[in-house]
């Protein structure tokens, strides 16, 4: 049933929409073989400081989410196709130096070029996508098959990275920059440029009016402030629950168990959840519960099991997944409703820069709020829990609202 699910699905895609969804699953197979072990490699293998190392790792973030607009708009005017094979031109010279490099001069360069591959060939690769889908029900599907592929990617990474390490590190950088390296060239061969840019590249107006209307588009802001909580939700999985599990249990492979329980939950349920949203919930619901979930799966970590201390970690990775799967996909797809389609790009970019904000000041706060002794850690949790539940219902009562609008507008006698 699941795979012939997925087979159907695969078959709906254009030959463009079958590169792209694939992207998705190398691009997180190669970055998820490097990334989870570079601050390791960096201070036990090279000894570099604690504080340098904090330096490379923030780099690599901030040339990625800082810059998510930049690379979106290039998208809008450049073309789509050029931006994804220029990021993946420079992501394999990132890897290859964080591989290979032993200065932190080459390091910070490498980390740079790495962050800065993405920030242009993200925006882009979405935009793209929700070119080849412009029919909404279409569109949700395709990115849910596109989450599907990028979760697979995330949960086999680190196991190839894992076993790569056990020859070298070099190794590991090398290669995911090889798979990089064969993606350039099945994206320079098999990918077409995108029509309705062929005759509309190096027309548009200056980018800073284009900036200046996406951020005066009262609904878009609106739309963007609020599903950028879940970039802040999604990171805390990364950041604050494996503190609290070596501060709860002191047992580090519980960790493991929280992230295998999180991906193979995205692999193997992505498309019935979506199928079930198709069928039963629909957009605005779907986006509500699914942020609602999302945040109330911290709420599990309250709990205290002396006799399975896994427990409440492990029923988090599971409310995260379910909000995650409901929720995500839905908000990719629905950016193109705000826009034209020869803006998707920069509209996506500032979706993504936005969201990194989100996540770099709840990494900050969330951080500092753990170390602190004077706060008891219910109170962050259930923090995160009101995030989630605010922004579900804002964004129900949004895209409801948004939805009926345009519905009148399509409906409206001439």
């Amino acid at each position: 049933m699941f795979s012939r699910h997925i087979l159907k699905d695969w078959a709906l895609l254009s030959p463009a929409g079958r590169v792209l969804v694939i992207n998705g699953f190398t691009f997180n197979l190669g970055f998820y073989m490097l990334l989870p072990y570079l601050a390791d490699h960096l201070q036990h293998n090279l000894g570099i400081s604690g504080w340098y190392v904090g330096v490379i790792i923030g780099l690599r973030v901030l040339s990625q989410q800082g810059m998510y607009l930049v690379g979106g708009t290039l998208g809008d005017r450049l073309g789509y196709k050029r931006l994804i094979l220029l990021g993946c031109a420079i992501r394999i010279v990132g890897f290859t130096l964080l591989g290979i490099g032993q200065t932190v001069p080459i390091l910070l360069l490498g980390a740079f070029c790495s962050g800065f591959a993405g920030a242009l060939f993200t925006p882009s690769s979405q935009a793209y996508l929700a070119s080849e889908y412009p029919e909404q029900r279409a569109r949700d599907r395709v990115f849910a098959l596109q989450n599907l592929t990028s979760g697979a990617g995330m949960l086999l990474g680190p196991l190839v990275g894992l076993t790569l390490l056990y020859f070298d590190f070099a190794l590991v950088g090398i290669i995911s920059a090889g798979l990089f390296s064969v993606l350039f060239v099945i994206q320079w061969r098999y990918l077409p440029e995108l029509e309705s840019q062929k005759s509309t590249i190096h027309t548009h107006s200056q980018f800073w009016r284009q900036w200046g209307q996406m951020l005066r588009h009262k609904t878009f802001i609106q739309f963007v402030m609020c599903s950028s909580v879940y970039h802040l939700l999604f990171h805390q999985l990364y950041i604050a629950v494996p503190h609290e599990i070596r501060l709860v249990t002191q047992d580090v492979t519980i960790i493991t168990w929280v992230f295998a329980t999180s991906s193979i939950m995205g692999v193997l349920m992505q498309m019935p959840v979506s199928r079930f949203v198709e069928s039963n919930l629909g957009t605005a619901r779907g986006i509500g519960f699914g942020m609602a979930i999302m945040g109330s799966c911290y709420l599990w970590i309250n709990i205290n099991l002396p006799w399975f201390p896994a427990l409440p970690f492990i029923l988090c990775a599971v409310f995260f997944s379910l909000g995650s799967m409901l929720v995500f996909p839905l908000l990719g797809a629905y950016i193109p409703k705000f826009c034209e389609p020869k803006e998707l790009g920069s509209y996506y970019g500032l979706y993504s820069c936005v969201g990194g904000v989100y996540a770099f000041i709840g990494n900050i706060s969330t951080g500092w709020l753990l170390s602190s002794t004077n706060i008891d850690h219910i109170w962050i949790w259930s923090g995160l829990a009101g995030f989630g539940l605010i922004s579900g219902i804002l964004l129900y009562k949004q895209v409801s609202s948004h939805t009926k609008h345009q519905s009148t507008l399509l409906f409206r006698p001439l």
